[in-house]
């Protein structure tokens, strides 16, 4: 059977997580050693986020045709009866 000194591993939540998978037959029985080493609870970074839309300045310009392009009032009832009334 293989033996494997010094493997490395993460605890997380209660279980012991390997970072290389073990060459072992299923239901193998094996015996542990466990030393901390140290610093043994680093954080990971956090990694910075991209947003699906980033926001960005626009030039003044650009900000009035699109504002321009946007109707804004008008009486919602009439509108409503026009498109589902049919009349």
């Amino acid at each position: 059977m293989a033996a494997y000194p010094n493997l490395r591993a993460r605890y997380s939540k209660g279980t012991l997580k390997l970072r290389s998978p073990l060459n072992l037959p299923e239901g193998a029985e094996v015996r542990v050693s466990v030393t901390a080493l140290r610093g043994g609870s680093k954080r990971r970074r956090s990694v910075k986020r991209r947003y699906a839309y980033p926001n960005r300045a626009l030039p003044v310009q650009r900000l009035k045709r699109l504002a321009a392009s946007v109707s804004l009032g008008g009486n919602a009832l009439a509108d409503s009866e026009a498109l589902y009334d049919g009349d």
